[in-house]
């Protein structure tokens, strides 16, 4: 009995490690991409933005458009160079290694926003089901959220896997619409792409209206 509680200490402590580990880790992209990316990129990105998500150009972010572009520019649009802004992160980074690092990026590159559907919010964790794989998660956020958070609410977000769980690596965003997710999910089923790929294309057209929790 004490060997099974021990291992269980011990994967809680891993896994605790692991996760402050992709925070720490993503307050850094964070920082690089808002120190080093040029202004021109972030200009050309916006225009190739307002055509996706059909704004005008000039069109002024609020605060939860201005995260969602963020989270987009950083993980799904492409530089001149053909890259992302996080592969550039890595790029950068690289000089500094550490043992986490491999597995970390492999985390971050797979990761896509992504819609669910919320079947139970209990300020730490939120049990959710993937609107497009029917998938159950369980997401453990690092702060306690708004009441918003409430059954069926239909949100987006950006996970990594630790463990058994998820941890939430974004701001999570409320899609009041529900139409516009049906229309998500049919187009999906008519799509050839990839689950991934078909996120990458898409999670920020119809995610442009959400709220920031």
């Amino acid at each position: 009995m004490d060997k099974i509680v021990y291992l269980q200490a011990l994967r809680e402590e891993k896994e605790n490690q692991l996760a402050s580990f992709i925070f720490d880790h993503m307050k850094a992209v964070q920082l690089h991409v808002d120190r080093h990316v040029n202004i021109r990129e972030k200009v050309k990105a916006k225009h190739i933005l307002s055509k996706r998500v059909e704004i005008e150009s000039s069109a002024i972010f609020n605060l939860s458009q201005d995260k969602l572009f963020k989270d987009w520019f950083t993980f799904d649009y492409l530089t001149i160079r053909g890259k992302t802004n996080y592969q550039t992160y890595i790029e950068y980074a690289n000089r500094q290694k550490h043992p986490l690092d491999t597995v970390v990026h492999a985390l971050f590159m797979a990761s896509v926003l992504e819609p669910f559907k919320v079947i139970k919010y209990d300020k730490t964790h939120i049990h959710a089901k993937k609107l497009l794989t029917s998938e159950i998660c369980i997401i453990k956020v690092d702060t306690s959220r708004s009441d918003e958070l409430r059954e069926d609410k239909l949100i987006f977000l950006r996970l990594i896997p630790v463990y058994d769980s998820f941890i939430s690596v974004s701001d999570i965003f409320i899609q009041p619409d529900q139409d516009i997710m049906e229309n998500l999910i049919r187009q999906y089923e008519k799509s050839t792409d990839s689950l991934r790929t078909f996120l990458k294309k898409f999670s920020i057209k119809y995610s442009w209206n959400c709220f920031k929790v």
